[in-house]
């Protein structure tokens, strides 16, 4: 992803697993980048780029890679000579996008918003908006701005934050958000809380249930759905751990 993401740089051959035609394009990029590959004779040759179909890949947590990667796939098996032709191109985002309508207004359950909804609905007719039935309300606007803003994400991941003790900093940080009267100085808790993103590391489902059972997380205050890793779970040399691998440190907060 990092590779995918635009960084300049250039390789004679590319090796990357099946995904998103969009993704092995951009990865084909870095492929040959910059026309430095020659022969004998001196004259320009092209890389090579190879797209493996690993048997085994666990990808189905990844809703959307896998998705994509199943949609490339069926573009292949279709007999497209040129994978990254527009022709091609054009096919797969076929089924990316257009076959995923009901995905592409963004679900809003219950839970989140207090009823069903979807985000497209909230910032564009809004028909379940007090406004759409009182007169009274007939002159202001019907989007729900402030709610759709909450909702969304740029990055829909199911992942759980969890603050760790990386480093003296990150454990001091730690020991301050669990020690501090949230009641009696909700600014500095606050400011606190934003220093600890940069402590924070995302984990997905499989793995939290995994840190939840052996009671490895903590919520720093109680009822605030953040939470603090246990410096048992934590190495300095490779980060967060899904088993104990700092016994010897002692974890006062």
């Amino acid at each position: 992803q990092l590779i995918e993401a635009g960084v300049d740089i250039d390789f004679a051959t590319v090796i990357r697993f099946l995904a998103g035609l969009d993704s092995i394009a951009q990865a084909a990029g870095r492929c040959n980048r910059n026309g430095q590959l020659k022969d004998e004779g001196g004259n320009f040759i092209k890389g090579k780029v190879y797209v493996v179909n690993p048997q085994d890949e666990k990808i189905d947590i990844l809703r959307d890679i896998k998705i994509g990667r199943d949609d490339a796939q069926r573009v292949l098996s279709e007999g497209f000579t040129d994978m990254l032709a527009p022709d091609a191109m054009q096919q797969y985002f076929n089924y990316y996008f257009y076959n995923r309508a009901g995905d592409m207004s963004y679900t809003v359950s219950s839970r989140i918003l207090g009823r069903d909804d979807t985000l497209l609905n909230l910032l564009s007719v809004n028909n379940l908006n007090g406004s759409s039935t009182n007169p009274d309300m007939k002159h202001l606007l019907k989007q729900s701005f402030m709610s759709a803003g909450k909702i969304f994400k740029a990055i829909d991941s199911p992942t759980q934050a969890v603050i760790v003790p990386y480093g003296r900093k990150g454990r001091e940080l730690i020991n301050d958000l669990c020690s501090v009267a949230k009641e009696f100085d909700s600014a500095g808790y606050h400011k606190l809380l934003k220093q600890a993103q940069r402590y924070s590391v995302n984990v997905f489902p499989n793995v939290w249930k995994k840190l939840l059972d052996q009671n490895a997380v903590h919520e720093i205050q109680p009822g605030e759905g953040i939470y603090r890793l246990d410096e048992q779970f934590y190495s300095p040399k490779f980060g967060l751990s899904q088993k104990p691998c700092n016994l010897m440190s002692p974890c006062i907060y």
